[in-house]
């Protein structure tokens, strides 16, 4: 049996067998533990698991509609591989909708709110030196602002849309995090300010200044993508 199958997470939760498969597998391939462009073995993963086929397929189906995986006729299931313009249309999509949530939720935001984000923010600057731990409380942060912006299409969006940017953290962790704190603190601020406009100003420059360092790491080859 592989070595990334032997890493991938046990199965936990409520849903559906079919469902924690796939949240399985989704968590393998964010985390790096299935890598880009690997091929995945249904019968690795039935051994593995416990599990028929039968559920493993399903949840491989399932990975291929969400574009997480290939499914090859023929050829076999390949987790799919990173790409540039990928990354540039991600965050085409993102930059604004971040700046949205960081307006909507000047308007919009309550005590506990602010107090949530502060909160937050806090346990960054704690974790500025643990990678892992700040991506939690980094990926927290983003999602208590858009709780508070009070609009579940955007929060379903955005949501989305993280998961897939995470993946490409997950290949080379940007380090940026002094920035990155700094500019969590001045959100927070407009935020409980009110001031909608600055807030969504601060929120698509630190959307925008992570994708900036993105770029750099596919330039020099820390983050392979296809065709490069």
């Amino acid at each position: 049996m592989s070595e990334s199958v032997l890493g991938l997470p046990p199965l936990s939760g409520s849903e559906t067998l079919g469902e924690q498969l796939r949240n399985a597998i989704e968590a393998a391939i964010l985390d790096g533990t299935l890598d880009a462009g690997v091929r995945i073995h249904p019968d690795e993963l039935a051994a593995h698991f416990g599990v028929s086929r039968i559920p493993v397929r399903e949840a491989l189906r399932a990975l291929d509609a969400s574009g997480w995986v290939e499914i090859r006729p023929r050829h076999g299931v390949y987790v799919r591989q990173r790409h540039a313009d990928e990354l540039e249309q991600l965050f085409e999509v993102r930059a604004p909708l971040e700046a949205q949530a960081c307006r909507l939720a000047a308007h919009r935001r309550s005590d506990a709110d602010i107090a949530a984000l502060r909160a937050l923010a806090a346990d960054a600057i704690d974790a500025a030196d643990d990678p892992k731990r700040y991506a939690t409380a980094n990926s927290g942060f983003h999602t208590a602002v858009v709780e508070a912006a009070n609009n579940e299409v955007l929060a379903s969006t955005l949501r989305g849309l993280r998961l897939r940017v995470q993946w490409y953290f997950a290949a080379a962790p940007p380090k940026r995090t002094k920035p990155s704190i700094e500019e969590h603190l001045e959100i927070v601020d407009a935020i409980e300010a009110g001031d909608a406009e600055r807030a969504g100003a601060i929120g698509e420059k630190h959307v925008l200044d992570t994708l900036t360092v993105l770029r750099e790491k596919i330039a020099t080859g820390e983050i392979a993508t296809a065709g490069a």
